[in-house]
C-alpha cells in the first residue's frame, strides 16, 4: 500500500476515466434533512410555477428530480453527526468518529488542524486509475484551506467538517492535491471552473455552505426558508453543470444528504449505532431515462462509494468491499446511441417566482 501512495503523488491525470455506467460524476452534498422533510415537503406558503400557486412543495426542484429520475427510497446516513458520514463516503470507514472535530481534537490546539487519518481514500483510488478530481467548497476562503471554519467570526458558512478531503494525510501533505480543493461563491464560479482548459474532472464533489445546504446557522435558521434556499441552490448547480461542456450523455449528477435532522437513528448496511437516519439520494443521468427509476434496496454512503468504485473498476475501500453493501446501478440507466440529452427534460422543472 505504501508503494501505491508514492506512485499516486506523481500519477498524471487522464483525459477521462471510462466507466461501465457513467464516465463522469458530479456529487452535490446537502445537509441534515430527512426524506420526508425534503421530498414534497409543503408548508403551504411556497410560490413556484408554472403555474405559480401557494401550496406547492418547499422543494419544488428536488421534488421534480425525485419524481423523474433515480430515487433511492431507503437511503440512510451512516451515523450522526456530519463528519463520519463524509468519511464513510470517501473511504468506507468512519474511523470510530462520533463528533465533528476529531482531527482538531487529536492534535495540540492550532490552526490549521492536521489530517489524522492515514488510510486510503477515493482520491487515492481515482488517481491510481489515472483519473482526475476536483472539490468545490462554497465560501471557503482560499484553495486548500485547512482551517476549521470561515468566516472566523459570526455565522460559520464554510465548515471543515463538511470537507472530507482535508481529513486524510495523503491529501493534506500533498500540495498538488490541496490545490484541487477550491472555493466557489456563485454559480458563475462553478461555470468558469467547468469551462477552464485542461482535463475535466472525472469526479467533482460540490458542497454548498451552511446557509445553502439546508444545514442552517443563526442567520438562516428557519427550516422552511432553508429548504427553499437549498432547493434553489441545487437547481442553480444542476443547471450550471448540465449547460457546461463537462456534462455529457455519460455523466451523472448525484444529490445526496449526509444524514437526517436527528429525527431518527435508523441505519442499514454496516451502519454504526446510532445510524444516520432516513435521508435522500437522487441520481440524474446525462440522458433521458426510460421512466422514473425507484429502488427500495437499503443503501447508505458505503453504497455510494461502491457505486463509484464498481463503475470505474477501482479498489473497494473499507466497508464498501463487503457483500452486504450493494451498489446503486439499478438507479442508473444504460446509455445508447439513441438516448436524448436530459437537458431538455430539465427545462420542464418548476421555478421560483
Amino acid at each position: 500500500m505504501t508503494a501505491l501512495f508514492v506512485l499516486l503523488a506523481f500519477q498524471p491525470a487522464s483525459a477521462q476515466l471510462h466507466g461501465s455506467r457513467f464516465d463522469r460524476a458530479f456529487i452535490i452534498m446537502m445537509e441534515n434533512q430527512g426524506f420526508d422533510d425534503v421530498i414534497g415537503h409543503n408548508d403551504g406558503t411556497s410560490l413556484c410555477g408554472p403555474p405559480e400557486s401557494p401550496g406547492c412543495p418547499d422543494t419544488p426542484y428536488i421534488t421534480f428530480l425525485a419524481t423523474n429520475f433515480g430515487l433511492a427510497t431507503l437511503y440512510f446516513g451512516t451515523t450522526h453527526p456530519s463528519l463520519p458520514n463524509y468519511l464513510s463516503m470517501f473511504s468506507g470507514n468512519f474511523y470510530g468518529v462520533h463528533d465533528d472535530n476529531a482531527s482538531c481534537a487529536a492534535v495540540p490546539a492550532q490552526s490549521p488542524c492536521d489530517g489524522v487519518f492515514s488510510g486510503p481514500s477515493l482520491v487515492d483510488t481515482i488517481e491510481s486509475a489515472g483519473g482526475n478530481w476536483l472539490a468545490l467548497m462554497q465560501t471557503m476562503p482560499s484553495p486548500g484551506f485547512l482551517g476549521p471554519r470561515w468566516p472566523l467570526t459570526g455565522d460559520t458558512l464554510y465548515a471543515r467538517k463538511h470537507n472530507p478531503f482535508v481529513y486524510y494525510k495523503n491529501v493534506v501533505d500533498n500540495p498538488i492535491r490541496l490545490a484541487k480543493i477550491q472555493p466557489y461563491k456563485s454559480f458563475g464560479d462553478v461555470a468558469a471552473k467547468l469551462a477552464s482548459p485542461g482535463p475535466i474532472p472525472d469526479l467533482m464533489f460540490i458542497v454548498p455552505d451552511q446557509c445553502h445546504d439546508m444545514h442552517g446557522q443563526s442567520g438562516c435558521s428557519n427550516n422552511d426558508a432553508l429548504l427553499r434556499e437549498g432547493d434553489a441552490e441545487v437547481q442553480g448547480l444542476v443547471e450550471t453543470i448540465t449547460s457546461s461542456r463537462a456534462f455529457t450523455y455519460n455523466s451523472i449528477i448525484v444529490v445526496v444528504f449526509d444524514e437526517n435532522d436527528y429525527s431518527s437513528n435508523l441505519g442499514c448496511c454496516l451502519s454504526t449505532n446510532p445510524g444516520g437516519g432516513h435521508t435522500v439520494a437522487i441520481i440524474i443521468p446525462g440522458h433521458i431515462p426510460p421512466g422514473p427509476l425507484r429502488s427500495a434496496t437499503a443503501y447508505n454512503h458505503y453504497s455510494m462509494l461502491k457505486t463509484l468504485e464498481d463503475n470505474w473498476g477501482l479498489v473497494r475501500l473499507g466497508n464498501s468491499a463487503s457483500p452486504l453493501i450493494t451498489n446503486m446501478f439499478s438507479l442508473i440507466p444504460a446509455w445508447s446511441s439513441s438516448s436524448e440529452s436530459v437537458r431538455d427534460m430539465l427545462r420542464l422543472a418548476p421555478r421560483y417566482r
